[in-house]
């Protein structure tokens, strides 16, 4: 009976040292590869935008001077509070356009998240979504402004 209470009492002992270490080890980590793997980015969605009809894809969806957005956007100014375009300073900011091919659906893209991953490259994650066809054709597409101290190389992730 000796034997069989000190194996109870180690086998005890090895669980809660086992669970405690578990725990140690996994909190710390977690919150050290969260923290330096990526780094949110602010960004403001351009509005009263469109895309022109003589563009039907993007060659870079970095877009970092006046000219260039010119050629792919019009300004769609309506009338009312919010009707004018975001304003754009080319001098302190660029654009990230994400544009899907022409459809007849009504169609959403939705900005998730703008960060910087551990190589230094700009990750813009969306999720496009379609809905009830249409009687029209559209060119589904977004454009966000972000502060030119956010530089790198621009990677493009669609989420489902």
């Amino acid at each position: 009976m000796r034997f069989f209470f000190i194996s109870i009492v180690a086998a005890t002992t090895l669980v809660l040292m086992s669970c405690e270490n578990k725990k140690n080890k996994s909190t710390p980590i977690n919150k050290t590869e969260v923290s330096s793997k990526f780094t949110d980015i602010p960004f403001v969605i351009a509005k009263n935008y469109f895309v022109n009809n003589s563009i039907k894809q993007l060659e870079n969806s970095k877009i970092e001077t006046e000219k260039k957005f010119n050629e792919i956007f019009g300004m769609a100014t309506t009338t009312g509070e919010h009707g004018k375009p975001t304003k754009i300073d080319f001098t302190n900011q660029y654009v990230i356009a994400v544009l899907k091919p022409e459809t007849d659906l009504n169609s959403v893209i939705k900005p998730k998240s703008l960060q910087k991953n551990e190589k230094g490259e700009i990750v813009f994650t969306y999720k496009y979504q379609t809905g009830k066809k249409q009687t029209y054709t559209i060119l589904p597409f977004i454009a966000i402004i972000v502060n030119k101290s956010e530089n790198g190389s621009i990677l493009i992730n669609e989420v489902n």
